[in-house]
Formats: structure tokens, C-alpha cells, sequence
């Protein structure tokens, strides 16, 4: 395995997931998920270096924010700082799927498997992919916890603590993912060679590192806000994406591609590739079966479906994590395929140098195509727009306070992306990063009930506008700036592309 042929499959790796750039800039990712939030997080903490702040008075809510990801967020801001938010996001998001290639390579070695498969497993895995389409950056880090994981017994204690420990730094859900195969791993190598120094050492090395993260999100980690995952009990026709809560069990084996839409959801994909599997199969035992079958198990949720329909059949092993320490505070078991396709990946990879070497390219090539071909999220990402409103570069003439952007909520209303567009004007936002919607306080007078319908389809004009104190600034999106025009009179500030804005303490 030449370091220079894995640095370049991981390259093409990189360049294909991100080939979407070639023909449209912007974010990579789905516009449905949480990327313009992300991005915006990233843009803030840019803005304040080399400062770190733990919130900002920005939006709604945030002005105790310690970010979930410390080193992607710093690698995002910097970059952002230096040539553009949107560089600096994507630089994150490329860099993750080439950690993962290499990651999956090494690996793929260590246990004697086929550095290849496993660079190419992991690289394009849909769990992976669809983690980053939805914006969630704290889930990028999947190589590095692959070199941690697999190196548990076999490697420098030092070199898994370090990795593990790393690993916190990126993303506390897969941490804690990893956390639990680690003490299975763990006790494993204890319990078959006798030696307990290493696993010690590489534990406490790991658990130092973890604790400055940990004690930034003390609130967090005790609870504090926690929502559980939305859970519907009823049809879900985005089930091979899982949107919410589990992942479905026929979803794991279902091929082909859905598009989410205008569906303001994540997605959590668990097909799992039929090529893979039987890559697998050939294989053989390993210890890493137990941590595929694991994660499938634990990422189906507290209750299993169907093909979409709920089957009201409870999942005890799901239930089990939940009582494991933090395990209360997941949203969604779906995340804990992000470890099972580590274990994939080093499955696969040992089924591969089983074959002769003639099978063996056929065997990539088959891979390849699966992943390319019969994912539900495919392989190159989706581009979220970052073309800003055209009014919103002249809102700083207007009066100083907060802006309101209208629709805040609806229908394919990306409730997220005037959080990304604050980059144009610097002005405090009415908007929460994680609610759609106008704030209670202002949809309470008669102004703010009547704005917070116009993203919907019925929308009563009201007989008296009675404005909050909070709102200074206006701004409405080309669909719906006909509506508030016909209330408040022709805008203050106006755009080419018919965005408008208006100065509402003239208009009281």
C-alpha cells in the first residue's frame, strides 16, 4: 500500500462527492438539512478570530453557543476568514470524505484486508454522505475514529488514545459511538491477551483529551434544552432516507436513489450496499461483525418499521443504549451506522483479498458502482444556494435593530438560510437557529400573527398592524414581498430580484 496511491484515491474520492462545485457554487449539501446553520456557525467564529466566542447576540437564542464540533468549526472559520464562508465550509466537508478514504485504507490494511475497498467503503459510504448533506459537520471525522477503533490492541496505546481523544474535538454523537465499541474493544484485547496496560493507557489518554470538550458543553451533556428526536407514528414516504428517529430495517438492503425534495429534514440512510455485504460474507469471522450487527440493531430505534409503516414492535437494544451514560440524549439511532460502516468497510475489504486478483478488480469495480449507482443519497453531493436577496445589501441604511425576513416558516421555507445570508449586512436576526418561525413574544401581536402565515398558503390580511418593539428592519423574499407590499405600502429598500425590505419604525 503506497502512501502516494491512497493519498490519491482519496483524492478522486473527494473530487467526486464534491463534482456538484464544477457546475454550481455554493454549499455542498441539501438545502433541506441543517447547512446554511452549519455554515453560519463557522462565518461567526471566523468573524471573531483569532477569538473564540461561546455565542453570539446574532440570533435568537445563541448567545450561549459552545459548538458541538471545535476543529471543524475552526478549520471552516479559518479558511472562511482567509478566502470565503463558503470555502471554508466546503474545505470541511471535501476534507471529511478524504479522511475517510484514508482512514478506511489503513485500516483495511491493518486487518489484512484490501486497502482499496476499504478506502472506497468508507470514503462514499451513505451513511457518511448522508450525514454531511444534512450539514451535520460534527459527523465528518469517521476516518480518524477508524485508525482509533482499529488500533484498539494492536496499535501504540498512545497513537489510539491520542486518535480517540482527537476524536471528541470533532463530533461528541460519533465520539460516544465510538466510546462504546472502544470499551468492547477494549475488554476484548484484554480478556484474549492478558495485557491490560495498554488499553489503560490508551483509555486514560483518551479520556484527558475528552474532558476540556466535555466540560465546554456541560449544559448539554446534563440535559439542559434537550429535545428527543421527532417521532412520527405514522407513514414515512422519505424512509429510505429516515429522516426522523430510526432507520427503517427494509431501508438496509433497499437500492436506488430518493430525492428528498423540498423536505426540511436530515437524512440517515441505512442501505448498506448488497455488494459490501457479500464482500463480507466472503470474508469470514471477525471481530468487526459484531460491531456491524451492533450498530444495526442500536440505529433502527426504540421501535421498528416497515417499508415506512410503524410495526409498534419495541426495540430492546435501542432501549439499552438509552440507559448507557449520555445515551438519553441521542435524537437519532440512525448516526450509529456511521461506526458500522467502519466495520464494513474492514469486512468488505477482508472478503476482497480473499478472491483471486483477477475477481478481486472486478470486485472494486462492482463496489464502486453500488456505491455510485444504488444509494439512496448517491454519491455526489447536492448544492444548497448561497445567492443572497439582493435588498439585503442595503438594509444598513435603514434603522438600526433587528431584521425580520418573511417567510420565516412554510412550506420549502429554508428556515436556516437568512442565518448564512446575515454575512451581507452584520444585523441581528429574529430567527433561532433550531426553530422555525417567528419568536413567541412577537407572533403575539396582531403584525407578527399575520407574518407568520405568510409562508403558507391561506393567510388573513389583519385589520390593524400592531408591530413588536424588537422588529426595526423588514425583509421580505421575492414570493411572498406582492403580500406585504399590499399591507405596508411600497418598500423602503427594493431588489432586482424583487426581495424587499421595509423600515417598520416608519411604518407604525
Amino acid at each position: 500500500m503506497a502512501p502516494i496511491r491512497v493519498l490519491v484515491l482519496a483524492c478522486l474520492t473527494a473530487l467526486l462527492v464534491g463534482a456538484g462545485l464544477f457546475v454550481s457554487p455554493g454549499l455542498l449539501g441539501s438545502p433541506g438539512g441543517e447547512v446554511y446553520g452549519h455554515a453560519w456557525v463557522q462565518w461567526w467564529h471566523g468573524q471573531a478570530l483569532p477569538a473564540w466566542p461561546a455565542g453570539t447576540p446574532l440570533a435568537e437564542g445563541t448567545e450561549n453557543w459552545p459548538v458541538i464540533d471545535p476543529i471543524p468549526t475552526a478549520i471552516g472559520a479559518l479558511i472562511g476568514r482567509l478566502f470565503s464562508p463558503i470555502v471554508g465550509y466546503n474545505t470541511w466537508i471535501l476534507l471529511s470524505v478524504f479522511l475517510a478514504a484514508i482512514g478506511g485504507a489503513i485500516v483495511a490494511r491493518w486487518e489484512d484486508g484490501d486497502w482499496v475497498t476499504g478506502s472506497v467503503v468508507l470514503g462514499l459510504s451513505p451513511a457518511l454522505l448522508g450525514s454531511l448533506m444534512s450539514g451535520l459537520t460534527e459527523d465528518g471525522a469517521v476516518g480518524l475514529a477508524a485508525i482509533g477503533l482499529a488500533g484498539i490492541g494492536r496499535r501504540s496505546p498512545l497513537l489510539v488514545g491520542l486518535t480517540l481523544g482527537l476524536l471528541s474535538w470533532c463530533g461528541l454523537v460519533l465520539s460516544w459511538y465510538a466510546a462504546v465499541v472502544s470499551v468492547g474493544f477494549g475488554l476484548w484485547s484484554i480478556a484474549t491477551t492478558r495485557q491490560w496496560r495498554p488499553i489503560v493507557v490508551a483509555g486514560l489518554v483518551a479520556v484527558l483529551m475528552a474532558l476540556p470538550v466535555a466540560l465546554l458543553q456541560g449544559d448539554r451533556l446534563l440535559g439542559a434544552g434537550h429535545q428527543g428526536g421527532q417521532f412520527l407514528a405514522q407513514t414515512e414516504p422519505l424512509w429510505r432516507l429516515n429522516p426522523w428517529r430510526g432507520v427503517d430495517v427494509l431501508s438496509f438492503l433497499t437500492p436506488g436513489f430518493q430525492d428528498p425534495g423540498d423536505a426540511m429534514v436530515r437524512m440517515h440512510p441505512g442501505y448498506l450496499g448488497l455488494v459490501p455485504i457479500l464482500l463480507a460474507i466472503r470474508g469470514g469471522r471477525s471481530r468487526w461483525w459484531w460491531v456491524l450487527l451492533g450498530s444495526m440493531l442500536i440505529a433502527v430505534g426504540p421501535s421498528l418499521s416497515w417499508g415506512g409503516t410503524p410495526t409498534g414492535i419495541s426495540n430492546p437494544f435501542a432501549l439499552l443504549a438509552h440507559h448507557l451514560p449520555l445515551g438519553s440524549l441521542l435524537n437519532h439511532h440512525g448516526r450509529a451506522l456511521l461506526v458500522g460502516w467502519i466495520a464494513l468497510a474492514v469486512l468488505a475489504a477482508r472478503g476482497t483479498m480473499c478472491l483471486s486478483p483477477a475477481w478481486r478488480h472486478a470486485a472494486r469495480l462492482l463496489l464502486l458502482a453500488d456505491l455510485v449507482l444504488l444509494s439512496p443519497v448517491g454519491v455526489s453531493m447536492p448544492i444548497a444556494d448561497t445567492t443572497p436577496p439582493d435588498v439585503l445589501s442595503s438594509v444598513s441604511t435603514l434603522s438600526e435593530g433587528s431584521v425580520l425576513v418573511v417567510p420565516a416558516a412554510g412550506p420549502g421555507v429554508h428556515f436556516q438560510r437568512p442565518l448564512f445570508d446575515q454575512r451581507v449586512h452584520g444585523r441581528p436576526l429574529l430567527l433561532s437557529p433550531n426553530h422555525p418561525g417567528l419568536p413567541v413574544r412577537v407572533r403575539q401581536t396582531s403584525a407578527g400573527q399575520w407574518l407568520a402565515g405568510l409562508g403558507f398558503v391561506e393567510n388573513t390580511k389583519p385589520d390593524e398592524l400592531v408591530f413588536s418593539d424588537e422588529i426595526s428592519v423588514l425583509v421580505a423574499l421575492p414570493e411572498v414581498a406582492d403580500a406585504v407590499e399590499a399591507v405596508l405600502g411600497p418598500p423602503d429598500k427594493s431588489g432586482a430580484d424583487r426581495s424587499a425590505a421595509w423600515d417598520i419604525p416608519l411604518h407604525r
